[in-house]
């Protein structure tokens, strides 16, 4: 050491200069100083993080005080090093790191950190990091979000804040430092230090409560099952805890953790959540697969998440006061529920190893969701109805060029937030499976989900995994048909031709290309291997064949004497594709006995008139024809279908002499059966009677503006707002929208009076999201100044914005609005909010507010994660609604001015 040798030399130096001396006392040596460490150049890594360094295992330790505006706390990582490295990355976004050091054999190195763009985290290592177990710790602070409610977010309720977490998919790195990807999938230990008069409650039970100094405690938790970051939970503060029971084979507790006051409100759910887990049970043939099920109840609606043990549905959902149990808050927190809880199979106990396999847990879920709340409340008839729903709305947006695959490759943090697509992630996916249940069965298709999970239990799978389990359960051809609509984007259009010859079975020559609107930039020159299912017939007497159709032609042969007087090519109405039915064939469709198909069979029916409309090959006059007999008919749904016919007829594109008579067409269609069910609901009557009246008082009194129904709606309205036990729970909102449609400066003033004094947060948003209601200019304006104002959470005002842009009387006063406050808002919002304000744009309909929308938020989308996506899809929704105007707005005008005179509207029931 150069320090040791410069100190003896200048010992003798001095001793021979001054000898006769007496000997002086030693000098102490100096300190010595360690060399600055030469710390390496860091290299982030572009996107994923590098399999050199694995999380094994987490101890998280973190003081949670949510009136505090931070928290502290550390991270222990054990880690399995599989090369040597001399810097590791992991995230953390908007954290402060204060120490990071890695203990390895023994020792401690203290390392330095750095940070890199989209949260990533580097901590570089003064020498080399062999290979073998390792621990790194780190210390940290971090702010609770009050704003955009991600991360670890605080929300106020009856002047209490309280903590809540929501990490999905990468905000967990906002939380806490992490390896933030799914495939990181490890045990937990929690530990949290907090007031002693706080419930602190997370994914796992408590092992261990000590009383610290100062009026605070220690919390531990019991270490998890194998998880990925994304769905670590947890919440802190003044709850109230409601005991439900138990859920399951092993009968796990259940609670609901709600604010301070609000128990009492949980009835409904706490009542149902028990068969709900028996049923998700009973289909997966599993035992519920945590020590105990918490229901976090969180502020917002879409605050709704899978965590594990401890499922987070919101206050909208959960929270019904006792008597306001209508069927549609019924349906949607069983529905939700399910969907969550779903999830515990379907993404936590296997989850996808990244972010381009989000399919496999969206979309196995929402096709089982479907089913489970079905077998709930069959009276419900929740899985037609959500089913031809949901193949309805994926097929509309796969037919957009702008729309991905369902498996979608992840190169960058905007694709991560895009992979969450409802329409081909959540949507498309689910029909999928149900096509494959119509056409393999449901019972082999149920196994085959049974078989994904047990295989991948407590690990991380991908397409592969689940397409070779598909191979083993169903065969090669199921296997080949997933994968093929999985990687390409895209709605086949299947047509056929007939022939039949005297003395040989009936033949189909069968085509397929890719399905476009009209006014699309797309090719149709893709194929797929498409299970088609028909069935032909004459009256009732039918047969049923199937063949896998794999490239652009070929035949089937119908097992059926004689010659068939109608042909479906989509037999059960499961299929996922759209049919092209020449006229002919339309026309024995709809004119077969009632009966002859069902009514999941009429839905795609509709379905494929529509898209018939869409392409170009069906007039929208011509199929107004259609809708007088679906008004009439029994079904709700098929009510219901016949009304998105008329989706493409937007009224503020209508020349304004034709108004009066698209509303008086609208009334004479609906309004009778409307007025004969009454505003009132009868005792004894059925969730399906309820829900039909729902149905028609929405299209015909605010479609329509029948005048007697908005007279006595504005009548109950003004009732209720007195009163709010003196109008039936079931059209008190309805009849409040109504009024509000042609409401006065008093009735607005009394709402927003109302809204400011609400406590209870879900009335709170109905009465603000009723102020965007108005078409009074000035109310509006008032209105949409809330949106941009300070005054309530923006999350509980945007519905003003929606309300307003969506109604022909104001929706230019609303574009006016959201260019002028569109930034002010971004500032307020996450990506995800954003991506809902731009896809918004897609309902404008005119070459000048096409060019405005995109001139404003062209270089505004790149800033938001999804941005680009949603606005690419946005403006062609505007290119082809211009040219449907274009094209349909003669046929639409006549008809409307001769009703349709003279011509056949009997449909097939």
């Amino acid at each position: 050491m150069r320090w040791l040798l410069i100190a003896l030399i200048a010992l003798v130096s001095l001793r021979c200069a001054h000898a006769p001396e007496a000997p002086p006392v030693a000098p102490t040596a100096p300190t010595p100083v360690a060399a600055a460490p030469e710390w390496p150049e860091p290299q982030p890594p572009q996107l994923r993080l590098p399999d050199s360094v694995r999380p094994v295992r987490y101890a998280l330790d973190l003081t949670l005080l949510p009136a505090e505006p931070t928290y502290s706390g550390t991270v222990t990582v054990d880690l399995d090093v599989r090369e040597p490295v001399r810097q590791v990355w992991l995230h953390a976004q908007d954290l402060q790191v204060t120490q990071a050091r890695v203990l390895t054999n023994g020792r401690t190195l203290e390392a330095k950190t750095v940070t890199a763009t989209e949260g990533r985290l580097g901590v570089l290592l003064p020498e080399t990091l062999g290979t073998g177990q390792a621990q790194l710790l780190l210390s940290f602070t971090g702010r609770a979000d009050r704003e955009r409610s991600q991360g670890i977010y605080a929300v106020e309720e009856g002047g209490e804040p309280y903590l809540y977490t929501f990490f999905e998919p990468i905000d967990a790195r906002r939380a806490f430092p992490c390896f933030d990807e799914p495939g990181f999938k490890v045990p937990w230990r929690l530990r949290f230090t907090v007031k002693q008069e706080h419930v602190a409650l997370a994914n796992h039970a408590i092992v261990s409560e000590e009383p610290l100094p100062g009026g605070l405690k220690r919390v531990t938790f019991a270490e998890s099952r194998p998880m990925p970051s994304y769905l670590v939970a947890f919440v802190v503060g003044p709850f109230d805890l409601v005991d439900a029971g138990s859920v399951g084979r092993a009968l796990a507790p259940l609670r609901f953790i709600v604010p301070r006051g609000r128990g009492p409100e949980t009835a409904y759910a706490a009542s149902v959540t028990p068969r709900i887990i028996t049923l998700l049970e009973d289909f997966f043939d599993q035992t519920y697969p945590y020590e105990k099920l918490d229901v976090a109840v969180v502020p917002h609606f879409w605050g709704t998440m899978e965590h594990s043990g401890i499922v987070a549905l919101g206050q909208p959902l959960t929270l019904i006061r006792p008597g306001e149990e209508t069927p549609q808050r019924r349906k949607s927190y069983v529905n939700i529920a399910i969907h969550e809880l779903a999830h515990y199979w379907f993404g936590n106990v296997v989850t996808c190893r990244w972010w381009d396999d989000t399919w496999l847990n969206e979309s196995l879920t929402t096709w089982l969701d479907h089913k489970i709340t079905g077998q709930f409340d069959p009276a419900w008839q929740y899985t037609l109805e959500s089913q031809a729903n949901s193949s309805t709305f994926a097929l509309e947006t796969d037919s957009l060029v702008t729309s991905p695959a369902v498996r979608k490759p992840i190169t960058t943090n905007d694709d991560i937030i895009g992979a969450f697509d409802n329409g081909t992630t959540y949507a498309k996916g689910a029909a999928l499976l149900s096509m494959l249940e119509g056409w393999l069965g449901e019972e082999r298709l149920r196994d085959a989900l049974r078989t994904h999970v047990r295989k991948h239990a407590w690990r991380v799978t991908n397409s592969d995994g689940f397409l070779a389990t598909l191979d083993e359960s169903l065969g090669a051809d199921a296997a080949r048909v997933f994968r093929g609509y999985v990687d390409q984007p895209g709605v086949p259009r299947v047509s056929a031709s007939l022939q039949c010859k005297p003395g040989s079975a009936p033949r189909l020559t069968l085509s397929q290309d890719r399905f476009l609107p009209a006014g699309s930039t797309g090719t149709t020159g893709q194929t797929w291997d498409i299970p088609v299912c028909v069935r032909a017939g004459k009256g009732k007497d039918a047969t049923r064949a199937c063949t896998l159709l794999s490239s652009s032609t070929g035949e089937l042969e119908l097992p059926f004497q004689g010659c068939p007087s109608w042909l479906l090519l989509n037999a059960g109405g499961t299929g996922y594709y759209r049919v092209s039915y020449s006229r002919e064939q339309l026309a024995q469709l709809l004119s077969a006995a009632p009966g002859t198909l069902s009514t999941s069979e009429r839905l795609a029916l509709l379905t494929d008139v529509k898209a018939a409309v869409d392409r170009g090959d069906v007039p929208l006059g011509e199929a107004m024809k259609l809708v007088p007999a679906t008004a009439a008919d029994p079904h709700r749904l098929i009510l219901q279908r016949g009304m998105q016919l008329l989706s493409d007829i937007k009224l503020d594109r209508l020349p304004e002499a034709d108004r009066p008579l698209y509303r008086a067409w609208l009334r004479d269609l609906y309004a009778p059966r409307a007025r004969a069910l009454g505003w009132t609901p009868k005792p004894g009557e059925g969730d399906e009677v309820k829900q039909l009246r729902s149905a028609l008082l929405g299209v015909a009194a605010v479609g329509g503006q029948d005048p007697a129904l908005i007279q006595e709606g504005s009548r109950l309205a003004r009732a209720f707002l007195a009163d709010r036990k003196a109008v039936h729970p079931e059209v008190a909102w309805t009849a409040v929208r109504v009024a509000a449609r042609s409401g006065d400066r008093a009735l607005f003033d009394t709402l927003l009076a109302q809204a400011r004094t609400a406590k209870d947060r879900n009335e709170r948003v109905r009465l603000l999201s009723t102020l965007g209601a108005f078409r009074d200019p000035a109310l509006v304006k008032e209105a949409l100044a809330l949106v941009a104002g300070d005054e309530f959470d923006v999350r509980e005002t945007t519905s003003i914005l929606y309300q307003a842009f969506f109604s022909a009387e104001s929706r230019e006063q609303a574009w006016d609005f959201y260019r002028q406050n569109f930034d002010a808002l971004s500032s307020r919002m996450r990506s995800d909010e954003l991506n809902g304000l731009i896809g918004m744009v897609g309902d404008l309909c005119d070459e000048q507010r096409r060019a405005e929308a995109e001139a404003f938020l062209r270089s505004r989308v790149e800033k938001i994660e999804g941005g680009p996506r949603s606005l690419a899809r946005s403006l062609e929704s505007i290119q082809l609604c211009m040219e449907s105007e274009r094209r349909n707005q003669p046929g639409v005008r006549e008809f409307l001015r001769t009703r349709g005179k003279g011509v056949n509207t009997a449909t097939q029931r």
